[in-house]
């Protein structure tokens, strides 16, 4: 959550800078914390969600809150950002509050504005880059929508298409410099075509990635976290089909995710291979 879903024009702020920021830029070099300002200005934010690593929000174009920019008494305009907070602080708790579920989770407010821009690739595609080196064979990883009209100052696209080589290393390529050689799983999916998956960890990633799972709650808890124990049995009792195991973000603290997978059939296969290799009776 940042402060910036919650500041609404002609808010007053006062400014307590990071001094990490203030090493970095010197936007804030005469803007002393403690200067008080108004909100003249709220940013508007667009963000792409492309179709892999699906979490939350179904692929498209979004819109939401971005920076705020701050009018100073002595008429200076100053980017708000992580750099301010509200004055009333009881107002501001109240806010917060209003825009928190029953879980005490924050909800940003994010508005679909449409489906993702065409592009002649999309992720997993097989492509044939023309590189200065000679020509390559690589697969789209990722695209930076936000960059497919840009242009470099020399007048050449952007990479907008991050490519990788079965080899781990990836390199960044623009459309003009690809060349399709077959589309992959992510475009067939999306056109009804079928699919196909040398194993069935390749296949339940891809499920995984693209968003057909849902997380499980642990029942003992109300939250998201399980031990191993726990997960091992809600996979036995058919509360989930499989788990996820990571670090929660700067935290640095591991945590245990059950998945269910919208396909059963996918994930009784998913379920039943877990157990095997924990040696776990189902």
């Amino acid at each position: 959550m940042t402060l910036n879903e919650l500041l609404e024009i002609g808010d007053e702020v006062v400014f307590k800078v990071d001094p990490q920021t203030r090493n970095w830029t010197n936007t804030y070099d005469n803007v002393p914390d403690g200067t008080k300002g108004v909100v003249c200005r709220i940013h508007d934010a667009i963000m792409y969600y492309g179709r892999t690593l699906v979490f939350v929000y179904a692929p498209g174009v979004y819109h939401t809150k971005g920076g705020t920019t701050i009018l100073l008494p002595d008429g200076r305009l100053i980017p708000g950002n992580y750099s301010v907070t509200m004055t009333d602080q009881v107002e501001q708790k109240r806010r917060d509050a209003l825009k928190r579920d029953e879980r005490g989770v924050f909800q940003e407010k994010y508005t679909r504005l449409g489906d993702l821009p065409p592009t002649p690739f999309w992720e997993e595609d097989k492509v044939l880059v023309h590189r200065h080196d000679g020509d390559v064979e690589l697969v789209v990883k990722r695209i930076s929508y936000h960059q497919l009209h840009e242009r470099n100052d020399d007048g050449s696209p952007c990479n907008a298409y991050e490519v990788y080589h079965a080899k781990g290393w990836q390199t960044g390529a623009s459309a003009d410099t690809m060349e399709l050689i077959e589309h992959g799983n992510v475009w067939k999916y999306h056109h009804g075509e079928s699919l196909s998956f040398k194993t069935l960890e390749e296949e339940a990633a891809f499920f995984t990635t693209i968003g057909r799972t849902e997380e499980v709650r642990n029942p003992k808890s109300g939250l998201y976290h399980w031990t191993l124990e726990q997960a091992l049995q809600a996979i036995r009792d058919g509360i989930g089909h499989g788990f996820t195991h990571g670090i929660i973000p700067f935290a640095n603290v591991p945590k245990i995710s059950v998945k269910r997978f919208l396909d059963e059939d996918l994930g009784r296969r998913v379920a039943d291979k877990t157990l095997k290799g924990f040696n776990v009776a189902a």
